[in-house]
């Protein structure tokens, strides 16, 4: 898959909007769902088995802020 968007790429630590707040995610990948909308693949910093996938549009970076 070509990737056109660049805000975000694998490897990437960010939160999701209706998440709470301190639930913080790694990029582990993308994919594009039935309506072309590019999903991220999330794993949970702090919990191994924890993976989710959300849409890109949902997510806020944690580099920007200086958070790390």
């Amino acid at each position: 898959m070509k990737r056109v968007d660049k805000i975000f790429n694998t490897g990437d630590l960010v939160t999701v909007k209706n998440r709470p707040a301190d639930e913080r995610f790694c990029i582990i990948g993308f994919k594009t769902n039935y309506n072309n909308e590019e999903i991220a693949i999330l794993k949970a910093l702090y919990h191994d088995t924890h993976i989710i996938e959300k849409p890109v549009k949902e997510l806020t970076t944690l580099l920007i802020k200086g958070n790390l």
